[in-house]
């Protein structure tokens, strides 16, 4: 499937399945949300290895693109980066209640990967949080304001 079909399914996904904080991924085009979502994992993973993680768990990529876009967005501040890592686990477990019957082993295997998900970004992820998002967003964004500045000068 392409990237931005993807894109698209997901979004959509994330409004049928309401969400928690689905309403940031409507700031972004597609193609600016393709710069920003890199599939679950830190972008300082390999992009081979966050592929294989993403395929072994494609049931919480609709989780990874709020997350990621959540990222994309940090204020730096410890209350945001700790809501958005409970997010995660809270989206992963209402994805994994759509998904899957109370019968079947797999709704509580996505449910406990949405819960270590999260709680690998919790312990470990305070240093992607803090630092600037280097995305081709960001990067244009940044340009453009560099231009501006040179433009009132």
């Amino acid at each position: 499937m392409n990237r931005l079909k993807e894109l698209k399914t997901l979004k959509a996904k994330a409004e049928e399945l309401q969400l928690d904080n689905r309403e940031i991924l409507s700031k972004y085009t597609l193609t600016e949300l393709s710069a920003i979502y890199n599939g679950i994992g830190p972008d300082s993973f390999p992009e081979w290895l966050r592929n294989c993680i993403s395929a072994l768990h494609p049931s919480l990529a609709v989780v990874a693109l709020i997350h990621d876009v959540e990222w994309h967005e940090s204020d730096k501040s410890k209350e945001r980066f700790a809501e958005s890592n409970a997010r995660f686990k809270a989206n992963g477990y209402k994805v994994a209640e759509s998904e899957f019957g109370w019968y079947n082993p797999r709704r509580y295997v996505v449910m406990n990967q949405a819960r270590r998900f999260g709680n690998i970004c919790q312990l470990f992820g305070w240093g992607a949080w803090t630092t600037d998002c280097i995305c081709t967003v960001c990067r244009k964004r940044r340009e453009k304001e560099v231009q501006e500045a040179k433009e009132n000068v």
